[in-house]
């Protein structure tokens, strides 16, 4: 479910986490990882996924905010005898200054699964809200989440999160996060809790991004929803991007 961790820093990551900033109001951006890391939790069954997506800046007519779709390839398994081959997610952004290294941000994004087997729902959405401190010499940044329908489960769900980003050079930075995310009631067999939390190194050379990172989650080892495997374990992943304009 979302957001490949080379653009959401997780998140985004953030902290994807929903709208990049755009220097030019319309910009394209695709990527391909060795693995799909949503919250610490695999979305690929462990396996390469691929990505694109488009971000605008509505600078021009409304100051601040942000509009996006982001698609990714996934791998739920099998359910009734058939794959969720497809993510796609559509957001929207308020982004503000408090002062010149000080932001808030708010926002709204719907994850959608329009190849989901026949009988099968698992569109949800979730808001947002964030502050982003810039120190200089590292960022800081956090953000909360909150859907009232988790998974289209009909049940809430809080997401909360805070990273460091420092740049190391021009080219260079390093980001750490942690995560957590807690569930109104269980729903076998989603765990009603859990911490999750990654770091990772990108290197930008022009338009390209390269950009390796470890994942991992307090859960115990792997869990199965409707018979797909997500990987909790810790995980290592590699992913290459880049971004146009």
């Amino acid at each position: 479910m979302k957001k490949l961790s080379i653009l959401l820093g997780a998140a985004g990551l953030a902290v994807a986490l929903a709208t990049p900033a755009v220097s030019a109001p319309l910009s394209a951006n695709a990527a391909v990882t060795t693995n799909y890391l949503f919250r610490g939790i695999s979305q690929s069954g462990g396996q390469a996924a691929v990505s694109a997506g488009l971000d605008y800046d509505l600078g021009a007519i409304a100051p601040g905010f942000a509009v996006g779709a982001w698609a990714s390839s996934i791998d739920f398994g099998h359910v009734n005898g058939e794959d969720t081959p497809m993510e796609l997610d559509l957001y929207g952004s308020y982004t503000g200054n408090i002062t010149d290294v000080f932001q808030y941000s708010v926002g709204l994004i719907t994850y959608n699964y329009p190849n989901a087997p026949h009988g099968v729902n698992y569109n949800w959405q979730e808001v947002w809200g964030g502050l982003t401190y810039n120190f200089g010499p590292f960022a800081v940044a956090g953000k909360v989440f909150y859907s009232p329908d988790y998974v289209n489960l009909s049940d809430s769900q809080w997401y909360y999160t805070g990273g460091v980003t420092i740049p190391i050079a021009s080219w260079l930075s390093a980001s750490a996060n942690v995560g957590r995310t807690e569930i109104e009631h269980p729903v076998s067999p989603i765990i009603k809790g859990y911490t999750d939390w990654n770091v990772s190194l990108a290197a930008t050379f022009d338009a390209y991004t390269l950009t390796v990172g470890y994942a991992s989650t307090d859960l115990d080892g792997a869990y199965k929803v409707s018979s797909g495997p997500f990987e909790t374990d810790d995980q290592f992943w590699f992913s290459v991007g880049f971004k146009l304009p």
